[in-house]
């Protein structure tokens, strides 16, 4: 592949969908897959603080998963950075691969709400996908991130306790169904569970060298 320009040109990847979906299992994947020289970026980096809420059914609690609770402007100069001096963002470079070797870097960015912050922030990226699963799947691996059970232990031996059921059936799963549908009309391609259960992932590798091929073939005329 070759560009007009000796500076590598960027193109960014952004994946959304509800917490506990497997997005930034597939972003690490992906992130191999196309030899990239930064790092995921993870829209939780941008996390300042956690907001008091007046919840209906859980009462007053502190909350995550609102829109408030992230620097949203910090994660799009950090784009907008990227795209032009992406050798001066260190703290994301990968000590394996040299970004000076890339004619055309793969950024991936992921987050529960990416697509739905702001549009700045959203036409930012070159290809957005979004992650659809049911309510049980993310619950369980919610739960198991956050208890840190071991993977050898399989799904039908967990018991999820009734308060963390009620905490993220009531309030995460909750907030992600305010915003799916607008997500979902951001995104250009969802796939479901079904299409990548168990990092069973070619026909999401198949659409994503598809898409970079018609953006670089579009680039180069």
């Amino acid at each position: 592949m070759t560009t007009t320009s000796n500076h590598p040109q960027v193109i960014f990847i952004g994946i959304a969908g509800p917490s506990g979906c497997g997005k930034t299992t597939y972003a690490k994947h992906l992130v191999e897959y196309l030899h990239s020289p930064l790092h995921i970026i993870e829209l939780d980096h941008f996390y300042i603080r956690s907001i008091t809420i007046n919840h209906p059914i859980l009462g007053r609690i502190q909350s995550d998963e609102e829109p408030d609770t992230l620097h949203i402007q910090s994660l799009v100069n950090l784009i907008r950075q990227i795209k032009y001096e992406p050798e001066k963002i260190t703290r994301y470079h990968r000590n394996d691969i040299s970004i000076k070797d890339n004619q055309y870097i793969f950024v991936i960015v992921e987050g529960f709400l990416l697509f739905a912050l702001s549009d700045e922030l959203t036409n930012m990226f070159d290809i957005r996908i979004f992650f659809e699963s049911t309510q049980s799947q993310c619950r369980m691996k919610r739960y198991r991130r956050q208890s840190r059970i071991n993977d050898t232990i399989s799904d039908e031996r967990i018991l999820i306790p009734k308060e963390f059921q009620q905490w993220f059936d009531y309030l995460v799963w909750a907030e992600y169904l305010k915003w799916r549908d607008l997500q979902i009309s951001k995104a250009e391609k969802v796939f479901h569970f079904d299409e990548y259960r168990d990092k069973q992932y070619i026909q999401l590798d198949n659409y994503i060298d598809k898409r970079l091929k018609d953006l670089i073939d579009r680039r180069k005329t």
